[in-house]
């Protein structure tokens, strides 16, 4: 006689999820590796992996199912939902597991030797020579927005002679030190090594404010905030705060994601806060009280779960 007496199932298989970060080089990239070390392990029902991306392009991979979870910024995630320039059309299957993970200041620096400011040098007649992250990340998608403020675009810049190279941040500081571009744009994490790399070098370089018209625009128009970069954050570039503008970081994912899966993920993530700062300085600011609220896109609801259970969502 056959024994047909169903044997228990023995645990469910991992799930392996990607973890697409930033480029090589700058902080998001950096950030990633460090959550993916830090939480690897520690719930057997998962195992995260880590991927390059960029802000643009790790929503379009979550919607296509190329990846799972994305950093990007608030501002690029709701022109994404909400189908507003660059994107064509609504992204509404994108959910997010909270923001304000990490305030990323738009970083200007600049040659001593460079002469013209950076409006001048992008609306002046003999073109300026730029440096900004790859083509389609957050960063770049906002130096095009600069230089439309100053009524230009990459096509006018090189029209006039000058140069606009798109590149990793690493490749950007060393563009600078060699003399190839004379101003280089981005918003990395705070501190972000490759900025203090910048330090070092033949070529003096500087941490330039962003200007206060440019300023005010950006916040009006893309949502972000005035702030500073503190004194002393970057020895050599600068001696006092520098102003600038910030984004934030935002966790997306898609909406197909399993309840189960983003739960247990939130749930790492806020059981670790305390370690969350060892990743990377900047974190330590993440307020999980805060994070569920003024969304960029839904929160998912597996992640609701996780803040209501830690006490931090009614």
């Amino acid at each position: 006689m056959t024994d047909r007496t169903e044997q228990p199932h023995g645990p469910a298989a991992p799930r392996e999820l990607t973890w697409l970060g930033g480029n090589p080089g700058d902080g998001w990239y950096e950030m990633t590796a460090g959550l993916v070390r830090l939480l690897g392990g520690r719930d057997p029902a998962l195992r995260l992996k880590l991927a390059a991306g960029g802000g643009r392009e790790n929503l379009t991979r979550i919607r296509d199912g190329a990846g799972h979870v994305g950093m990007s910024t608030d501002v690029v995630v709701a022109a994404a939902y909400n189908g507003g320039p660059p994107f064509g059309a609504p992204m509404t299957g994108l959910r997010v597991l909270g923001t304000g993970w990490s305030a990323l200041p738009y970083n200007l620096l600049r040659a001593a030797d460079a002469g013209a400011g950076l409006g001048e040098a992008i609306a002046g007649p003999r073109g300026g020579r730029f440096g900004a992250p790859p083509a389609d990340t957050t960063d770049e998608l906002m130096f095009r927005a600069v230089t439309a403020y100053y009524g230009a675009t990459y096509d006018d810049i090189r029209a006039r002679g000058g140069r606009v190279l798109l590149d990793g941040y690493d490749a950007l500081v060393r563009a600078l030190h060699a003399g190839e571009v004379d101003h280089v744009f981005g918003a990395t994490t705070l501190p972000a090594p490759s900025i203090a790399a910048a330090a070092g070098g033949a070529r003096r370089l500087a941490l330039a404010p962003l200007p206060a018209e440019l300023r005010a625009h950006l916040a009006r128009s893309y949502g972000c905030t005035p702030g500073v970069i503190p004194a002393g954050t970057y020895p050599g570039l600068h001696t006092g705060d520098v102003a600038t503008c910030f984004a934030e970081t935002v966790l997306v994912v898609s909406a197909q994601l399993a309840q189960d899966t983003a739960y247990a993920l939130t749930r790492l993530l806020l059981g670790g806060l305390g370690r969350l700062p060892g990743v990377h300085p900047s974190l330590a600011a993440f307020n999980p009280a805060t994070a569920w609220r003024n969304v960029p896109a839904p929160l998912h609801p597996g992640a609701a779960r996780a803040y209501r259970e830690a006490g931090f969502m009614a």
